[in-house]
């Protein structure tokens, strides 16, 4: 795979529960310059806490978390989010591909709403998009 050149450095934080997919998105990332993976979490807590520390500017975002309470899902998630990081570029990646799942997350300020069975290869894209906005 080739590595986009980007002019400005994205610093990514993942949040998803399954292992499968954070080691895949890992991999992608990792192999991307100008990238820079700063850690996952899996549950919306967890998630909290590492964006707080590490201060990414791309956050790559699935609807359904583990130890998911039922008022604090990834879509929660991301309204906390887009409230207190309005400049962050958030990316939902989910199987939840249903229409009504795009539409909330649009809504609530999502930049991105990919398809976990069919999108993956469209995330290197979006970065580059995003890297490209910020320069």
């Amino acid at each position: 795979m080739a590595k986009p050149n980007f002019p400005q450095r994205l610093k990514i934080v993942t949040v998803d529960d399954s292992p499968i997919i954070t080691q895949r998105l890992k991999s992608i990332l990792t192999d991307m310059e100008n990238v820079e993976f700063l850690g996952t979490a899996s549950n919306a807590v967890s998630a909290l806490s590492l964006i707080h520390k590490q201060g990414p500017n791309v956050v790559i975002l699935d609807i359904h978390l583990a130890e998911d309470m039922s008022q604090f899902n990834g879509i929660d998630l991301l309204i906390a989010l887009r409230k207190r990081y309005p400049q962050m570029k958030i990316i939902m990646l989910t199987n939840l591909s249903d229409p009504q799942y795009r539409t909330r997350c649009f809504a609530f300020g999502a930049n991105y709403f990919f398809d976990k069975s069919n999108d993956f290869d469209r995330i290197p894209e979006a970065l580059e998009e995003i890297a490209l906005q910020g320069k």
